[in-house]
């Protein structure tokens, strides 16, 4: 997708990764289109600030280096190395990597925000062995293959099925992979193992993946175990979980009831690891926009290439981005805090859109660029919606813009397109 660059923020003296995009072949106006679903797609995973998260400090476009994110810069090894390096987690530490992802996967859901990509490239580990979710919303290219002239565009050994058959993304594909992902935590071995993108992305959609405990090449794994990841890894996503915190509770009960983890020493773990969640803030971070979009200049010696995860001088783990049928992620954000229990229900079937709660109303403290900002993320998910043909929701989505910036001069073409649909 790009390279990855360690660099300095001068005005608060500390390290950043800046994740830079390569130039896509693509036509000219699904380029721009990607480009400004990047940039809005960033903007919201900015608004996210949770310990189990990555956090995104700023976007913009560099004249010689194209797009570029500013990240959160993790000391850490990757979970891929880790899982490398030591083969299958014990018990007691899979079960603290899964409430760490499970309460940034939660949070994230409850802000109308889908990961897509999630798999142990995806997971940092911070010094403090706290677990940390990269790559929110943004590795995605459009009307990408699994296979493009030769190249491996996707991880379709981590995709939900309905991703790779239709191209539908929604809280629980997310549910999907991070299963997937707990899976290979337990068993050192992946549930759907192969370098063949469309033989992998074959198995996904149509074989079962057998019970972990046949292939673990680690502790022993207990029969809930198998039986709860099976029901995880459900093709129907009606079928799993309903949250990722709720699967890591599932996770949990499952190993202390086989003798196998403490529940004392979990608990303890998990009270000391809450931290609050902010909008727009936090340790850290700032609103975009502010002195960070000079980082690009401050960056540093050599350009860590596609696949390199952060560790010592390196930097943030990239890899090729999944496929994406066109749906549409929210950039909007709730004005209050939100928790694992604001998660929607997350019921709706794999033909729903991928639309977050309803937007809520503009605040008046908000500045023109700031409101020039939402109204263009509103034209994106009317345009969504259109696409859909869900004129109601293209229609909610138009009059949101209209509100925020009656003068863009987008408006016109929304409403013509709205109009002209049957």
């Amino acid at each position: 997708m790009g390279l990855v660059y360690l660099g300095r923020d001068p005005s608060l003296d500390r390290g950043v990764a800046i994740k830079t995009v390569k130039d896509l072949d693509l036509e000219p106006e699904k380029k721009q289109r990607f480009l400004d679903r990047f940039k809005n797609e960033a903007r919201a995973a900015a608004r996210l600030s949770h310990a189990s998260i990555v956090q995104v400090y700023d976007v913009g476009e560099d004249e010689a280096f194209g797009p570029y994110l500013v990240l959160e810069y993790i000391r850490g090894a990757s979970l891929k190395q880790e899982l490398r390096d030591n083969g299958a987690l014990m018990p007691a530490r899979l079960c603290e990597i899964a409430r760490d992802l499970a309460s940034g996967i939660d949070v994230a859901h409850a802000a109308g925000i889908i990961h897509r990509d999630i798999k142990p490239d995806n997971v940092l580990m911070g010094d403090d062995g706290h677990a940390k979710l990269a790559d929110f919303g943004v590795a995605r290219v459009p009307d990408a293959a699994l296979t493009k002239e030769g190249q491996f565009l996707g991880t379709p050994c981590y995709a939900a099925p309905e991703t790779l058959s239709s191209g539908k993304y929604s809280p629980r594909s997310d549910l999907f992979s991070f299963a997937l992902v707990l899976y290979e935590l337990a068993s050192g071995t992946r549930a759907f193992p192969g370098d063949d993108a469309i033989a992998v992305a074959h198995q996904v959609i149509h074989e079962e993946p057998p019970p972990p405990s046949e292939v673990a090449t680690g502790p022993k794994i207990p029969a809930s175990v198998d039986a709860l990841l099976a029901q995880a890894m459900d093709k129907d996503p009606a079928n799993r979980f309903g949250s990722a915190t709720e699967l890591a509770d599932r996770l949990l009960a499952a190993y202390v009831a086989a003798g196998v983890v403490d529940s004392t020493t979990q608990t303890i773990r998990a009270s000391g690891s809450v931290s609050m969640v902010t909008q727009g803030g936090g340790s850290g971070a700032g609103p975009l926009g502010a002195l960070l979009g000079f980082f690009l200049l401050a960056a540093v010696g050599v350009a860590i290439v596609l696949g390199v995860t952060a560790q010592g001088g390196g930097a943030i783990d990239l890899d090729a981005a999944d496929a994406d049928a066109g749906a549409a992620l929210d950039a909007g954000a709730p004005t209050r805090v939100p928790t694992s229990s604001d998660a929607p229900p997350l019921d709706a079937g794999v033909d729903a859109p991928i639309d977050a709660p309803d937007a809520p109303d503009t605040p008046p403290e908000l500045t023109r660029a700031e409101r020039e900002d939402l109204a263009k993320d509103e034209l994106d998910r009317a345009r969504e919606a259109i696409e859909a043909h869900d004129a109601r929701g293209a229609r909610q989505h138009l009059s949101r813009a209209r509100e925020l910036d009656p003068e863009s001069s987008d408006l016109e073409e929304i409403q013509a397109l709205l109009d002209a649909l049957p």
